[in-house]
């Protein structure tokens, strides 16, 4: 484990960056996510990206149309074509990102592709999955 000084973690806690991180007891691995947003206390975002999209979805379209396309081509630490599941924006303090990193229990990995992030904000934006608030704190 490294000892990366804080103001070094914080400034790869940023939006597009794709970390993993076992700290979701309620996920029983770790799980690759992305930071969509940061406030000022707050990181936002972490939609988690799964291999497959969840079978529970199939009849919500608002969920399907929220799930990104990430290809292994353009993400070398994919093993297979997956999706980012951007339905749902969850927050955590900024300090526990930094800690976990610090830690060990989270590691950067890579950034989206900006083209890839600017096309998730867009459809982000116009989706009715996220509130007003959500919108202007974490996706512009």
């Amino acid at each position: 484990m490294m000892d990366l000084p804080i103001s070094y973690i914080e400034s790869s806690v940023s939006r597009g960056a794709i970390l993993h991180s076992t700290m979701f007891k309620e996920i029983d691995h770790g799980k690759f996510f992305v930071i969509i947003g940061v406030s000022q206390n707050e990181v936002a975002g972490f939609f988690f990206i799964n291999s497959n999209i969840n079978k529970s979805l199939e009849s919500k379209p608002e969920q399907i149309a929220m799930q990104y396309p990430m290809r292994k081509k353009d993400y070398s630490f994919l093993h297979y074509d997956s999706f980012l599941c951007a339905t749902n924006i969850l927050k955590l303090p900024r300090e526990r990102i930094v800690s976990s990193i610090k830690t060990g229990e989270t590691t950067f990995i890579d950034n989206m592709v900006e083209e890839h992030l600017e096309e998730l904000l867009q459809s982000a934006r116009k989706s009715r999955l996220f509130s007003k608030i959500e919108k202007d704190t974490f996706l512009y």
